[in-house]
């Protein structure tokens, strides 16, 4: 209805003006104009011809036609404005001469478009939650490292990891668009990163590859404000395909806090859109592909024949490049003679070639559950042989927990932001915020040898201490640290927990509030319907237990579909006895 109106306020505005131009979608997409009627997303002045052109796309309509069609220059500077204005009969051909942008479009010598997806890092925070670009592949070229990548990124002003989390959260950056060598992002994320890289290919025809290129080279002189979780990488990227495509309609589908992978959902519904996935995997991946492949007794250190020799020293070499690829590139010279023997050693075995790696399309990115999710659910406590009773409301704003259907998500780890539980307490006839969870991180590392691993975690909000079963709510924080072994479908891991919480002393005069667990866990994907989790171990608090205690707990999630679930825990510390159902709806 905003934009019909829009619309409606700029055809009102151009019959009292007695111009015939009139202003459409694909026009105000063409400069980022929001469809709220406000201002356009470009923040310099210079990507405008009219001096209002900011704020009033029809004025800046008139003025592109008057400077257009009298300016051979300008035309070559702003190619996707000519393009739309010639199409819509307001400009008429021009044979002009731009060498710059001819030498674009023949360095880029555009065959097809993609979109790529770079899967979750949840060791960087500004990479957690995946990252989206553009590659462009030319014309009978069939090799990565020579295509081109196109990204939008914030330019960021400060080392500092917190200024650069509150300055990328309140647009405190500026972002823009880059073309660079598809080769330097493939070294950044799929090797250094160790991140698979996922590629959509888009079903453009040639007009609409032609305009593509035409408003590349324009938005490489615009500049925006750059918010993390909102006018991101992948709000800009969706916003690119409006402008190629405007019946693609994906600002009016995106939510207000976009995520990655939210990208490729909406690229994905689009009918026929997506033509074809590729899977690049990390090198971790393949590094690990490669020691999986190998004989037992090459595993070992001791080949018996010559094919075991050879894929032995495929796998040394691949594992040299990931372990030592920074000395590699320095050109460090004992490093780079160390692989050169192990080259020359493998070019003795010439009849024996390397063996292709072979790796799964199925589970990509695009198929993830949504990430927030409401619930209504029950809460049951025997607490020091009294019982408690509560009705509980909780509301998760993202992303990805160890309970949520594993296909498509980050393996054997998760990443929370903004969740909250309401509860009415029955007994105590009292409603309240039981807990506010800032942010969850955790992650299960993997090893090649698939042998035992880091595990790590941190959280940080507020809540009433669920050990207390008292009103105390408060700040806490809580880390993790352990060790574990893991394969597609089961995770082992032992785990020490801490927990600090600082809140009204509800309980033996203690303002702080600590714990320690150890704890054995074992996590399991039984379908992609069905996880469940079992942890034993013992526990030790400052407030209640302060001898070591029984700690257990079976946790899980049952999916119906990809949107609906129940969500359940038990948990038993000492003689005291959790129960909780949630009913999920996730969107």
């Amino acid at each position: 209805m905003k934009f019909i109106s829009l619309l409606l306020c700029i055809l009102f505005n151009s019959t009292l003006l007695g111009a015939s131009p009139q202003v459409d979608r694909q026009w105000l997409n063409l400069y980022r104009y929001q469809l709220d009627g406000s201002d356009s997303l470009v923040t310099n002045d210079s990507f405008f011809f009219h001096p209002e052109g900011r704020h009033n796309p029809l004025l800046e309509m008139k003025e592109a036609i008057k400077v257009l069609s009298k300016d051979s220059k300008a035309r070559c500077k702003y190619p996707a404005r000519t393009i739309y204005l010639q199409k819509k009969g307001h400009l008429k051909s021009f044979n002009d001469n731009c060498p710059d942008y001819n030498y674009f479009k023949r360095k880029l010598n555009l065959e097809s478009i993609w979109i790529v997806f770079a899967s979750y890092y949840v060791n960087n925070p500004s990479s957690a939650f995946g990252h989206t670009l553009f590659k462009i592949k030319g014309k009978n070229n069939n090799n990565d490292f020579l295509e081109w990548g196109v990204n939008f990124a914030a330019q960021p002003t400060t080392d500092n990891a917190f200024f650069y989390a509150l300055l990328g959260l309140v647009g405190g950056f500026k972002g823009n668009f880059s073309l660079l060598p598809y080769f330097i992002k493939i070294a950044e994320y799929n090797d250094s990163e160790t991140r698979d890289l996922w590629e959509y290919q888009l079903d453009f025809n040639e007009e609409e590859k032609e305009l593509f290129q035409a408003h590349l080279w324009e938005m490489d002189k615009a500049l925006f404000d750059y918010y993390y979780l909102s006018e991101n990488c992948s709000y800009h990227l969706l916003y690119f395909l409006d402008t190629i495509r405007p019946s693609l309609n994906f600002i009016e589908k995106m939510p207000y806090f976009v995520l990655p992978s939210e990208t490729l959902l909406l690229v994905n519904q689009a009918d026929d859109l997506v033509t074809e996935i590729n899977q690049r995997p990390s090198q971790f991946k393949r590094v690990q592909k490669r020691y999986q492949n190998l004989s037992k007794s090459a595993k070992e250190g001791n080949p018996q024949n010559e094919q075991d020799k050879a894929d032995l020293l495929d796998y040394k070499i691949d594992l040299m490049d990931l372990e030592k690829g920074s000395a590699l590139r320095r050109k460090e010279e004992k490093v780079v003679k160390e692989k050169r023997s192990l080259q020359a050693k493998r070019a003795s075995y010439y009849n024996y070639p390397t063996k292709p790696l072979s790796f799964s399309n199925e589970g990509g990115p695009h198929l993830i559950h949504p990430p927030r999710y409401f619930s209504f659910g029950y809460d049951h406590f025997s607490f020091e042989e009294k019982d408690f009773n509560a009705i509980t409301f909780d509301y998760r704003f993202s992303f990805h927990e160890y309970d949520d259907p594993a296909l498509g998500a980050p393996d054997w780890s998760q990443l929370m932001l903004g969740s909250f539980k309401l509860a009415y307490d029955t007994d105590r006839k009292n409603l309240q915020v039981r807990k506010f969870t800032l942010f969850k991180a955790e992650a299960n590392t993997a090893n090649i040898h698939e042998t035992a691993a880091l595990t790590w975690g941190a959280s940080a909000g507020a809540r009433d201490n669920i050990r207390t079963q008292a009103y105390d709510f408060g700040p806490y924080v809580r880390s993790l640290v352990g060790i574990n072994w893991r394969s597609s479908k089961n995770l082992f891991r032992v785990v020490l927990p801490f927990e600090m919480d600082y809140s009204s002393p509800s309980v033996k005069n203690n303002r702080f509030k600590y714990s320690g667990d150890l704890l054995l866990e074992a996590m399991r994907n039984f379908s992609s319907h069905l996880r469940l989790r079992v942890g034993l171990g013992t526990t030790m608090d400052n407030y209640r237990h302060r001898k070591p205690k029984l700690l257990a707990h079976l946790k899980g999630q049952l999916n119906f579909s990809k949107t609906a679930g129940i969500r359940f825990k038990t948990q038993l510390i000492d003689e005291d006895l959790q129960a909780q159902t949630q009913i999920l709806y996730s969107f």
